[in-house]
């Protein structure tokens, strides 16, 4: 998810809302260990970024306002095809080609109000635990790509 709201629509500290009032929720409640790659300290932050993307077992991407840093990590997983990565953008994000007609993307209510998130967490929740459950099944977003689909 981005670290910084460079649309003008969004107040400041909206992502790191998202992460611990939505996220972090709906994830733990998954099962999972949440952790965000926006951390203190003086490591190499694209280091612990790719790293991450690459060794987590599941990865959460917020497509939220289309950030390209997001977008480019989301193709670093995808193209791993590897381990699943659960999607969800806000529901006042606009729609994204390549992602929206070919993977399920969870769209969280933006207000992040106590009565949106008492919605939202139980859903992503289920989205994410859908994601996992499913790893093994469905046709990887590579292998349509790839067209290496086996009939």
């Amino acid at each position: 998810m981005p670290f910084v709201e460079k649309n003008p629509a969004r107040s400041s500290g909206f992502f790191k809302e998202v992460f611990h009032s939505l996220i972090s929720p709906a994830g733990q409640a998954a099962g999972f260990d949440i952790e965000w790659a926006n951390q203190f300290g003086s490591d190499l932050i694209q280091s612990t970024i790719i790293n991450k993307i690459f060794d987590a077992d599941l990865i959460i991407a917020d497509l939220t306002d289309h950030n390209p840093n997001v977008m480019f990590e989301l193709g670093l997983r995808v193209g791993d095809n590897k381990r699943p990565t659960a999607l969800i953008k806000s529901k006042d994000t606009g729609r994204l080609f390549d992602v929206d007609n070919m993977m399920r993307v969870y769209e969280y209510d933006p207000a992040l109000w106590k009565s949106t998130l008492e919605i939202d967490i139980p859903n992503l929740e289920q989205h994410i635990r859908a994601t996992w459950d499913n790893r093994t099944i469905n046709v990887s977003y590579v292998d349509i790509l790839r067209k290496k689909i086996e009939t």
